[in-house]
């Protein structure tokens, strides 16, 4: 997660002041023309949008809600179980620092496994990869968990790959030239992970509800998600999601958050770090919050597409003919492992695509090339094996 006072400045036409809508985008639209269009202005301007008929089958989605509220529902002694630590990015948590503050929820997260097979046991030698391996409950504690939460996976892998190639189309990328072989890399490379959230209530006048020391807690304090896309599936009667407005709603300021209210059977998408500097800054990687509620439990589950770990993403040479490239490659997997590092522990790590500014200078970039000379990304990644590295900062 980023430094809300990361730059990410474009070149697209800022929202205007009547611009108060997430976009909302029909994927069966048959005039590709105007599909490319709405997805352009979507990613350069909210960076968010709703997405209707993007083909992941309802009656699934509705087991996958049903399955993730079976699992939260279970004993915490039982979750505690598949905790999550130094040594295994993947599993439950409850304790996650976004900004060094802790969020008011309780996750679990699940990955590609590293032998890209999901019938190879969970903890086989074979599954070892720089985020770990799954955790799953049994199918005692919770059945059929895993076997309904691998379909919702690929089933999002599949509508994120169809999402990257149109998001590649509208930036006037050919099919099959050089600048989509990432594109294909990453259908075979990807270190993609879902995540399942739920956040109960916080009622700060209950005499029995227990916060952090400080300001009142977020489900999510303002962040930018990592990887090149995102697809969230939201609670359709609890609205807690906020995107900022404008580039300056950095500053946090409240009248600059616009909520996002759910469209019943669309699924919310966004673009990351990786997708900016991938289009050299045209496309928007957009601040965003949970805010946390009163009275309602509210569950939601990211799909965070990710490049290999080793792919160095840079700007696109289409994206950088009539203006200068403004970042230098950034190794997907360093990032990653600083940025779980920064979500897992309080070391003070910091990681931003700023950092990665042609116009800025950063040990951030000798950093990686040390860490890529020493890493094995077909291991569990070690927050003290890297320590040095992790406490490097500017």
């Amino acid at each position: 997660m980023t430094n809300i006072t990361d730059d990410t400045t474009n070149n697209t036409p800022p929202l205007k002041d009547d611009d108060d809508e997430i976009p909302v985008i029909d994927l069966s639209n048959p005039n590709t023309e105007q599909l490319l269009h709405q997805i352009l202005r979507a990613c350069t301007t909210w960076g968010f949008f709703q997405l209707l008929n993007h083909d992941i089958p309802l009656p699934l989605i509705q087991s996958y809600r049903e399955s993730k509220a079976r699992f939260f529902s279970l004993p915490y002694d039982t979750k505690l179980k598949l905790k999550r630590n130094a040594q295994n990015a993947r599993g439950y948590f409850d304790d996650e620092l976004t900004k060094r503050r802790r969020d008011w929820k309780e996750a679990l997260d699940v990955g590609v496994p590293g032998s890209k097979d999901w019938d190879t046991p969970d903890f086989d030698e074979s599954n070892a990869c720089l985020d770990g391996m799954n955790q799953f409950p049994t199918q005692e504690e919770c059945p059929n968990f895993r076997e309904i939460t691998v379909q919702y996976f690929e089933e999002c892998a599949k509508l994120s790959n169809r999402l990257a190639r149109l998001m590649a189309c509208a930036l006037g990328i050919r099919e099959g030239g050089e600048d989509a072989q990432i594109l294909d890399r990453m259908v075979l490379n990807h270190t993609s992970y879902l995540r399942m959230n739920y956040y109960p209530p916080c009622d700060l006048n209950d005499t029995d509800t227990v916060v952090p020391e400080g300001p009142p807690p977020l489900g999510i304090s303002p962040h930018r998600d990592a990887g090149f896309l995102t697809i969230l599936l939201q609670d359709d009667d609890c609205h807690s999601l906020q995107v900022a407005r404008f580039e300056d709603s950095d500053l946090g300021h409240d009248n600059s958050w616009v909520t996002v209210k759910p469209i019943p059977g669309a699924v919310t998408i966004n673009t990351g770090d990786m997708a900016m500097i991938w289009s050299n800054g045209i496309f928007r990687a957009p601040l965003h919050r949970v805010l946390t509620d009163p009275t309602k439990k509210r569950y939601s589950s990211p799909f965070f597409w990710n490049p290999g770990y080793n792919e160095l993403i840079s700007p696109l040479d289409c994206c950088s003919n009539e203006i200068k490239k403004k970042y230098r490659p950034c190794l997907w997997g360093y990032f990653r492992a600083l940025r779980f590092a920064g979500d897992l522990t309080d070391l003070g790590v910091e990681i931003q695509t700023s950092h990665f500014k042609m116009d800025t200078t950063s040990d951030h970039i000798e950093k990686q090339d040390e860490f890529r000379k020493v890493v094995d990304f077909e291991e569990n990644f070690n927050v003290e094996k890297y320590r040095s590295i992790l406490e490097s900062k500017d």
